[in-house]
């Protein structure tokens, strides 16, 4: 995590400045974004319903997903916007398993290599960083099996500006849940781990801007 913010940082440092830039908080959005979550890596051992998982890796278990969020963002300072993300993400079972979903609520970071509050930049480049629990379930016969979890991604966006309200923007966010399926119930017959696991969602989304700075 030091190494992340050290480069953020360092990133910073490197940046355009724009000696018009508006004041922290004037300018606020709100965003939807969708798109695919293919699973990159992740293991799973253990029994659900009285029978063993019949895979150890969740990538053949688990079909590709669907992601989506709704954002709130704001831009406080030239290359730092902050935003809070509801997100919903459902695989697809493979191999007669059970379909996982996932629920993360996450606080986050931009650094955008334009201040996207000034309209001088048509597509503005950033990174972005989120963090928070994920409420995970996977459907049993004999009951749900799930577990609250830590949740972080870390990847980049390219926002494009239609008109002062509107913007269009896409994302690959590089993601980590830690345990999603963690669970142990003797009454259903139930006692599964997982490991970490990674998924690589690509996005696509739309920004309206319900408060600018030429208008706070």
């Amino acid at each position: 995590m030091s190494a992340t913010l050290l480069m953020v940082l360092s990133l910073l440092a490197t940046l355009p400045g724009q000696s018009h830039a508006a004041s922290p908080f004037d300018w606020q959005s709100v965003s939807f974004d969708g798109g695919i979550d293919p699973i990159l890596a992740g293991s799973i051992n253990g029994v659900i319903d009285g029978v063993n998982v019949p895979s150890s890796q969740m990538s053949a278990l688990e079909n590709t997903g669907m992601d989506f969020h709704i954002r709130w963002n704001s831009q406080v300072l030239t290359h730092l916007g902050l935003r809070f993300s509801v997100g919903y993400t459902a695989f697809s079972p493979s191999m007669g398993f059970h379909g996982l979903s996932a629920m993360p609520l996450t606080v986050g970071l931009t650094v955008p290599y334009y201040d996207p509050r000034i309209a001088e930049n048509t597509f503005i480049p950033y990174l972005a960083f989120d963090l928070g629990p994920s409420f995970n379930s996977l459907p049993a016969n004999q009951g749900n099996v799930g577990s609250v979890s830590f949740t972080a991604d870390f990847g980049v966006g390219v926002l494009y500006t239609f008109s002062d309200r509107l913007s269009f923007y896409g994302e690959v966010l590089p993601t980590l849940i830690q345990d999603p399926i963690s669970s142990t119930d003797p009454q259903t017959h139930t006692n599964v781990n997982t490991s970490v696991m990674w998924t690589l969602p690509v996005l696509l989304g739309i920004t309206y801007n319900f408060l600018l700075p030429q208008h706070s």
